[in-house]
């Protein structure tokens, strides 16, 4: 006898196989999304922390420049109040640079000579005066070319005068006047004063 199988198996097994291919593709999907869902919850939490530290950073940053600001102005005030200093200490050597100058021109004049005129403008410094000899003329300008307070030293005239019957002679110097000289140019004298 033939039997005919009514039952479609092999059709039913096509199915089964199917729907196990289904199933299977239906978990590897759903696996790979919940992977993907969690990398993305990972990936949100880690950029959370990055965001929270770069706005920790930031407010280091705003306090770092309200500080560098201050520093700025301070920095600004020691500039100013050195220049002050400078100002106030050159001013004080201005003050006393004439006295020093005269009394460096006392100190370099000759017992023999006397000055009768002196003219200063702009720096430019003119010395007139009578002695008794060239030689003590002589003296007198090697005596003012090794003072820190005058340059350019330099004997424009001598000419030979009778005053009261003695033979004299007549001189005109002219030199460049530094009322600030350098600090190792000053005297040690007038350092001393400095110091007081």
């Amino acid at each position: 006898m033939i039997r005919v199988n009514l039952l479609p198996v092999r059709e039913i097994q096509a199915e089964v196989g199917r729907r196990q291919e289904l199933a299977l593709a239906g978990l590897s999907f759903g696996a790979t999304l919940l992977l993907v869902f969690v990398v993305y919850l990972f990936q949100g939490y880690r950029l959370s922390q990055l965001n929270n530290e770069i706005d920790g950073f930031n407010k280091e940053i705003a306090i770092l420049n309200v500080q560098a600001k201050g520093v700025a102005d301070l920095q600004q005030r020691i500039a100013d109040l050195r220049g002050k200093v400078k100002a106030i200490d050159e001013l004080n050597q201005k003050k006393t640079g004439p006295v020093r100058l005269m009394e460096s021109l006392s100190t370099a004049t000759p017992g023999r000579l006397w000055l009768v005129e002196f003219k200063e403008f702009g720096g430019d410094l003119s010395l007139g005066g009578m002695a008794v000899d060239n030689q003590t003329i002589a003296e007198f300008l090697k005596a003012l070319a090794g003072l820190p307070y005058f340059r350019n030293v330099e004997l424009v005239e001598a000419t030979q005068v009778e005053q009261g019957g003695l033979p004299l002679k007549k001189f005109l110097v002219k030199a460049n006047v530094v009322y600030q000289p350098p600090e190792s140019g000053i005297p040690p004298n007038a350092r001393e004063g400095k110091k007081r």
